[in-house]
């Protein structure tokens, strides 16, 4: 049979062409001397004709490896549509990990109302309690120490509400009962407060009962802190002083191993003259309290036979060069938060 043009058929014609003519290609012609199945394509006479091959016809002869052809060649013929709406894919990874979340426009798409952004709330920081707190001085540096004690005064002047601290100290005035009746006095002063804080001068790491309110703060699970003085201007030099030692160097906890256990003791550091007569320094067992005691969580465990000095984790301050003024109620109350009160 000849086509329109008065040739023969050939069986190479694309699929295209021999549908639109009405004549049905057998399967061996189309696979006689053909190595791979041709892309399916649709003549120029077809088209003119309007004819088009049905699914059906064309798959009777395709091969697996033609059906990506095939498809190409289906959507080549169907009606052009508008592509469907894609559908955002929420990002399940990411939003199981926290790292993004999902895309807020569903299946509503861009119709649907963006959720409100969440304002950020910048982090404050909860304002400090009011705390008592027992004042351990040395009693020739009372006039800097008044400064400190009335510091919510200069900070304040206008509003003595504004006080950010309780003074229940002592004065050395009142300790002249003798060392037992002196003894029940601190513990007494210290038993009602959350912290102790060593005003430290020039010789207050020299005085033995600052040294025994710095012990009361360990016995009492208080907090402790030490805030220089020397920075202040003297009252009648007008001048600061060079910064004396921190008292909490000189007192320290030690481990004690026994048999099956250990206890905690109060140490302090003294200097003893060796055999030369020179002086030299040396840790032992706290005279004025003998007594084990508990170790506070914010001490570092020391190994057993070492010691731990309380200087070593308490909070130290400069009551000039941090603006002590402004800022000593949360010092105190700092202290008080790491003894846990």
């Amino acid at each position: 049979m000849a086509d329109l043009f008065g040739k023969k058929p050939n069986p190479s014609i694309p699929l295209g062409s021999v549908y639109g003519l009405g004549q049905k290609p057998t399967l061996a012609s189309l696979a006689r001397g053909v190595k791979s199945v041709p892309q399916p394509t649709v003549s120029d006479l077809s088209r003119a004709l309007g004819h088009r091959p049905t699914l059906a016809s064309l798959a009777s002869g395709v091969t697996p490896q033609s059906k990506t052809s095939l498809s190409d060649l289906v959507h080549g013929l169907a009606p052009s549509l508008p592509p469907a709406p894609s559908r955002p894919q929420p990002d399940y990874v990411s939003g199981l990990l926290g790292l993004a979340a999902p895309s807020s426009s569903g299946i509503f798409g861009s119709l649907a109302p963006s959720p409100p952004a969440r304002p950020v709330q910048p982090y404050a920081a909860p304002a400090p309690v009011k705390r008592k707190a027992y004042f351990a001085f040395h009693f020739e540096d009372v006039m800097r120490v008044n400064v400190v004690r009335k510091a919510w005064k200069i900070a304040h002047p206008e509003n003595a509400l504004m006080r950010s601290f309780y003074d229940s100290s002592l004065w050395e005035s009142r300790k002249l009962e003798g060392d037992d009746a002196l003894k029940r006095l601190i513990r007494e002063g210290v038993r009602y407060t959350s912290a102790v804080c060593v005003l430290a001068g020039s010789e207050t790491w020299l005085r033995r009962w600052v040294r025994y309110e710095i012990a009361r703060a360990i016995i009492d699970e208080r907090g402790l802190l030490t805030v220089h003085l020397n920075s202040i201007r003297h009252h009648q030099m007008k001048t600061p002083h060079t910064r004396g030692p921190n008292p909490l160097d000189f007192i320290a906890i030690g481990k004690v191993q026994g048999f099956g256990e250990s206890r905690y003791y109060l140490f302090e550091k003294l200097a003893k003259r060796d055999a030369f007569g020179a002086h030299k320094w040396e840790w032992h067992r706290y005279a004025d309290y003998t007594d084990p005691v508990k170790r506070p969580l914010w001490v570092t465990d020391p190994g057993p036979g070492f010691v731990t000095p309380l200087s070593a984790n308490a909070g130290l301050y400069d009551y000039i060069a941090e603006e002590g003024h402004k800022n000593i109620g949360a010092w105190i109350d700092r202290a008080a938060v790491r003894a846990g009160r």
